[in-house]
């Protein structure tokens, strides 16, 4: 109930007008914002970068890294955790949730369950947010090692990116079956 319930206000936020804001966000975000923060974290991370752009990775890789960055590596790392990156999860996010939303509706409007593929980019969106405050408290906590956090960090990020995955390829999905819809009601009209 509460999950069909959600997928509906999901569903009934999302409009041609959301898609393209929510477009026009995530095209600023990877356009300007992130390769900024790109550039800035290659100053302090190397080519390394942060832990939240590997799929996986042991808490010696992550000390080791992290112990190179310096006070104000750490600093910056943590500050942009805490804003942009922030940002960053919710903008990707409502781009998924909007065009998979406008998408479903158009492919399956009667089947409740495929439309609930609108709520596949949460995951991701959720997973994001928690490797960052674990990610914070790592690096705010260093020089103490705390592995059992470390693990749980790591094994964040990875669903991180598997969900991502996901959401993207039911987001294909579903403007596959739109596009195959429209098709057959305009072949269907026709003939």
């Amino acid at each position: 109930m509460l999950l069909q319930r959600l997928a509906d206000g999901l569903d009934r936020l999302s409009s041609g007008w959301t898609i393209a804001l929510a477009t026009a966000i995530y095209a600023f975000y990877l356009t300007s914002v992130m390769p900024a923060q790109s550039m800035e974290s290659q100053v302090y991370a190397g080519s390394w970068g942060g832990p939240d752009r590997h799929f996986f990775y042991t808490p010696d890789e992550l000390y080791a890294q992290v112990a190179t960055w310096g006070a104000a590596g750490r600093q910056q790392y943590i500050r942009f955790r805490l804003g942009l990156d922030i940002g960053f999860a919710l903008t990707y996010a409502a781009f998924l949730i909007t065009i998979t939303s406008v998408a479903a509706r158009r492919a399956w409007p009667g089947d409740v369950w495929r439309r609930r593929l609108n709520l596949l980019p949460l995951l991701p969106m959720a997973c994001d947010l928690l490797e960052n405050a674990l990610g914070i408290s790592l690096v705010a906590a260093f020089p103490a090692r705390l592995d059992a956090i470390a693990w749980l960090t790591a094994s964040v990020t990875g669903l991180k990116w598997v969900s991502l995955v996901a959401a993207h390829v039911a987001m294909v999905y579903a403007l596959g079956a739109a596009c195959r819809s429209a098709l057959g009601r305009d072949w269907s009209s026709r003939g």
